[in-house]
């Protein structure tokens, strides 16, 4: 028996809004000045995406296979195993960010982030079960077992997580200061960088984490164990 999962490459994905406030004249003397008279209250707005599991009982093992190896996950026993089961999914991570920009010179901005709006999680999970083991004997309900804790794995690794990217969110967006730029969308660009370098990271360990986990679930002792409690492999 096998049975593989593939953790998606995280996705990092900005969209830009800009948002300009009004400034008054400004004297030659304060065009390098980066400054708001209103305090900076960034609005954080961090969404949980867990999407739907969808159930494939119509394809056959060398089409599993044949996906698995387009999807990049590799054989877990050599290139003769061939799978039963397969769970398919990609953590996701998107963000779009908004700022103030006033003008404060012919060619200068000065610029201030004002909120970010950004989801991690989950599409979907697609959960495929080799259409030789029909639904209702002990094989196919061993295999969907083994498939929904993988899912499981995605879903508690998410639980776990969440709260520390909105605590990373928080504390990245806290320690941004002005700047000063050529024009806003350079600003919201830059600034948006600036959060990614420090996320980034937080995602990295989460899918390393996901990974490991799952690992965990497809090893020769889980599934000999497992093919042991089922006589119609």
């Amino acid at each position: 028996m096998g049975i593989a999962v593939r953790l998606g490459a995280l996705g990092f994905i900005g969209v830009i809004v800009v948002g300009m406030t009004a400034a008054a004249p400004i004297r030659p003397t304060h065009a390098n000045e980066c400054l708001f008279s209103e305090p900076n209250n960034i609005s954080i707005a961090l969404t949980r995406n867990q999407g739907p599991v969808r159930l494939n009982n119509i394809r056959n093992q060398s089409e599993l296979k044949r996906m698995q190896q387009r999807n990049g996950t590799s054989q877990a026993f050599g290139a003769e195993w061939t799978p039963v089961g397969l769970t398919l999914t990609e953590l996701k991570y998107q963000m779009k960010v908004g700022i103030e920009a006033r003008k404060i010179g012919p060619k200068s901005y000065c610029a201030r982030l004002s909120k970010v709006e950004a989801n991690i999680g989950y599409d979907k999970f697609d959960v495929f079960i080799a259409k030789k083991f029909r639904p209702g004997t002990c094989a196919y309900d061993s295999i969907s077992d083994h498939e929904m804790t993988h899912v499981s794995v995605f879903t508690a690794g998410l639980d776990e997580f969440y709260p520390r990217m909105r605590h990373r969110l928080e504390r990245a967006t806290g320690a941004l200061s002005t700047i000063i730029v050529s024009n806003p969308q350079v600003a919201a660009k830059r600034l948006q960088q600036r959060l990614r370098h420090t996320i980034d990271p937080l995602f990295k360990e989460m899918n390393r984490t996901l990974n490991r986990r799952n690992g965990l679930l497809d090893t020769p002792e889980r599934y000999r164990l497992e093919q042991s409690r089922c006589s119609d492999w």
